[in-house]
């Protein structure tokens, strides 16, 4: 989704400031996905310094994607020339042997989501990869649930049901913490996030 996306926000930590860019997805396969930056970018020298990443993007049918990923420089000269093959237009950014001011990076571990904004329902899936673990969804209630139907009746999405205790139907979550905000005795939990 992302390489179909391709152009996507990319966020380093630039000396305990966040920093983006718009790059692309060059390339994607089971192990992760990779793009290319060049030396002298200071781009460059943050995935160095920190050297992780967070990447956001919305399809055309309004699918947001999201994933915080573990990133580290690709020694193999050969993924530079694959990410041109795969991506004509860097041959006229970086024409010839010019190219070699670029350096790989591979996004090997990760974890993150999808966002199905094009309904009435929004629709969350959370994943994660290379030896990351999925995250738990925004909110859970505990059973310290007293049964008053507080949060039912505050959730803009109507998602939550009545048991013992009243349940979230997680995957439809917006994770705006109205549930949270009006529950008497604090039986919603919020979780770590993404």
């Amino acid at each position: 989704m992302l390489r179909e996306v391709k152009s996507v926000t990319f966020s380093t930590v630039n000396g305990g400031e966040p920093a983006s860019r718009i790059i692309d997805v060059m390339l994607v396969d089971d192990d992760g996905l990779y793009f290319v930056t060049a030396r002298g970018k200071a781009f460059y020298q943050q995935l160095e310094a920190v050297p992780i990443v967070a990447l956001s993007a919305i399809t055309k049918d309004w699918v947001a994607v999201r994933l915080v990923g573990d990133v580290r420089k690709v020694e193999d000269r050969d993924l530079v020339d694959r990410v041109f093959e795969a991506n004509p237009m860097m041959k006229d950014i970086y024409p010839g042997e010019k190219r070699d001011i670029l350096d790989g990076f591979h996004v090997y571990r990760g974890r993150g989501e999808l966002f199905e904004l094009s309904s009435s329902t929004p629709a969350r899936q959370r994943f994660a990869f290379g030896g990351a673990e999925a995250r738990p969804y925004g909110y859970r209630i505990t059973d310290n649930c007293i049964g008053c139907g507080a949060c039912a009746d505050a959730c803009p999405e109507g998602i939550i049901s009545k048991g013992d205790p009243y349940v979230i139907a997680q995957a439809h979550c917006l994770e705006c913490g109205r549930c949270a905000d009006v529950c008497p005795v604090d039986a919603i939990e919020r979780s770590t996030g993404l």
